[in-house]
């Protein structure tokens, strides 16, 4: 039996699961809650706080030494920069060494999903791996910025996106290259992808883009940005945490989860439902925005991710979309899409790729 424990770091929360052949036997998500999180100035000072939660999590569930074959983790999402092809990665120092400077840059939790698994799988004497999905090039249109020297990329939730869409053509008894479909990732990164033909073709930007999130700001005014990045009230540092890390639900409320959000709801708290359904309404106008990249042809919008804890979400995003196309809801798909990458290696179907 193959048993592979994958580790999934986000933004406000760590996923652990256990897959024995290719089959998800055990799992938790760990949530981190914002008062927690700003313990720390950096994601990557958190790596402590974070294996100390994973080691507690497997001494709980009786893991020990000689019951796994590997670990893998998510991909870090600065590694989309740097033109790799897709497949399992053996972790490496040099891995770990890269990430950690661009996490000076680009700041997401991803990036600690190979220095969690090179650390946990040392422990076990198993090898460490990340499962790296390429993103789609998006066409020249779809890369326009507006600004000449700036040009549109596309960081999103890959695995997650492409799990769905399998999953999404299965359910409507189509092959994936005839789906036209709306996926929503929709957490404390969003990603809202047009799916034309089964190729993504246009999506926003999780980083810079698209509607606030539980801790991002999403679009915001362009001008206003500018002069707030030149009053000198704030520094660059400051000024990147309120885009990331410390905008949306977080700003607003004090709050990084939308579990939460919907607690407050029932229990009557008309500030969080004001926020939710604000959420849901710039959810909806991008939604809606990428229904014309379709021209309107598409067999259903997905959401999927932690919005998925609000039944008030799914209703407000209902309410604005449903005349475009149908609306379906599926849980995400990237943990079995990231062990199936490992599991392929280890039955001898795929070769483990090295970063070099």
């Amino acid at each position: 039996m193959i048993r592979i424990l994958l580790i999934n770091p986000g933004s406000t929360s760590s996923e652990l699961a256990i897959f024995e052949d290719g089959a998800e036997v055990q799992g938790t998500r760990m949530i981190h809650a914002f008062a927690e999180l700003t313990k720390y100035q950096r994601i990557v000072d958190q790596l402590p706080y974070r294996r100390a939660l994973i080691k507690e999590q497997l001494r709980k569930w009786r893991i020990r030494k000689g019951s796994l074959s590997a670990v893998v983790a998510r991909s870090p999402v600065s590694l989309n920069q740097i033109g790799l092809e897709s497949g399992a990665y053996i972790v490496s120092q040099k891995m770990i060494d890269d990430v950690e400077a661009m996490m000076a840059k680009v700041e997401h939790a991803s990036g600690l999903g190979c220095m969690l698994a090179k650390d946990i799988a040392d422990d076990f004497s198993i090898p460490a791996f990340i499962s790296y999905n390429r993103s789609a090039v998006l066409g020249p249109m779809a890369r326009i910025s507006g600004i000449p020297y700036i040009e549109r990329y596309p960081v999103y939730h890959v695995e997650n996106i492409e799990g769905i869409k399998l999953l999404a053509a299965q359910d409507l008894e189509k092959s994936v290259d005839e789906v036209n479909l709306i996926i929503a990732h929709l957490e404390g990164g969003m990603s809202i992808a047009a799916i034309n033909g089964g190729q993504l073709v246009d999506v926003t930007s999780a980083f810079e883009e698209g509607p606030f999130t539980t801790e991002r700001s999403g679009s915001v005014p362009v001008v206003a940005l500018v002069e707030l990045c030149f009053s000198a009230r704030y520094g660059r540092e400051q000024i990147l945490k309120m885009l990331r890390g410390q905008g949306g639900m977080v700003a607003y409320l004090g709050c990084n989860r939308i579990g939460e959000v919907e607690r407050r709801i029932l229990d009557g708290d008309e500030k969080a439902r004001f926020y939710l359904e604000a959420m849901c309404y710039q959810i909806a106008k991008d939604i809606g925005s990428m229904s014309t990249v379709l021209k309107g042809k598409l067999d259903a919008i997905v959401l999927t991710g932690k919005i998925l804890e609000s039944p008030h979400a799914i209703k407000w995003i209902e309410e604005r979309c449903s005349f475009i196309a149908p609306v379906k809801c599926y849980p995400e798909q990237e943990a079995l899409v990231i062990a199936a990458a490992v599991l392929k290696i280890l039955r001898g179907d795929d070769i483990a790729r090295r970063y070099e």
